[in-house]
């Protein structure tokens, strides 16, 4: 009877360990920018100290960067390393997708009968895409090693759910940011009551414009 109490006793405490290890609550991150509005179309992710804490049961998020209308659809794009992302041409010419920096380079052409082009990315960085075909087109992939990754809506927020209970380094990101890395760093602890915010240092360089400037399609048997 000792003997099964101490188990009953020593199987509560590791369930409760189990759920307090685990914060159930959505977490939410705000990012405004250096005028204190919403900033939309931030990547969040969330470094956890602890490297055990990266070890999830979710299933990686898939990724697909669409060529639509001559422009990367979406313009930014974040995947955890080790995760395959598919190119897929919606227009019905033929698109030459490339990328001369960052931690994987490729170059391939990618025609309206050929749906998609799937790489894996095995390393973290920014890669910046572009098409040598219309070279106002441009994108922009950024690879991560967190499963904890988002990006920001229309108000300028992301909501985590199912955190690990640990320090996090918070990192914000775009590839226009002005910032070292075009990034901004802030230390955070989950499980927190309140929503996190985070308020940008730094403006923004424009947008490339995602259009062409001429009316007629070149290179037709391309």
């Amino acid at each position: 009877m000792i003997i099964t109490t101490v188990r009953v006793v020593i199987a509560l405490t590791l369930n409760l360990f189990t759920i307090s290890a685990v914060n159930a609550a959505p977490q939410s991150i705000a990012v405004l920018n250096a005028q204190g509005q919403p900033a939309q179309n931030m990547v969040v992710y969330l470094l956890p100290s602890n490297p055990a804490s990266s070890v999830t049961t979710a299933a990686p998020h898939k990724a697909e960067v669409h060529q639509k209308d001559k422009q990367f659809s979406p313009y930014i794009t974040v995947v955890q390393k080790d995760t395959d992302v598919a190119f897929v041409n919606e227009d019905d010419i033929t698109h030459h997708i490339f990328s001369a920096l960052g931690p994987k380079r490729f170059s391939f052409k990618l025609r309206h009968q050929q749906q998609q082009q799937i790489l894996k990315f095995e390393q973290t960085g920014h890669v910046s895409m572009g098409c040598n075909v219309h070279d106002w087109m441009s994108g922009h992939l950024l690879i991560v090693d967190t499963p904890f990754f988002a990006v920001t809506n229309l108000q300028g927020k992301v909501t985590f759910e199912h955190l690990p209970a640990d320090d996090f380094k918070l990192v914000v990101w775009h590839p226009q940011l002005k910032m070292p890395d075009n990034q901004q760093v802030k230390p955070v602890h989950f499980p927190s009551d309140d929503t996190i915010t985070i308020t940008l240092h730094a403006e923004f360089d424009s947008i490339p414009s995602q259009q062409s400037l001429d009316e007629f399609e070149f290179l037709e048997g391309y």
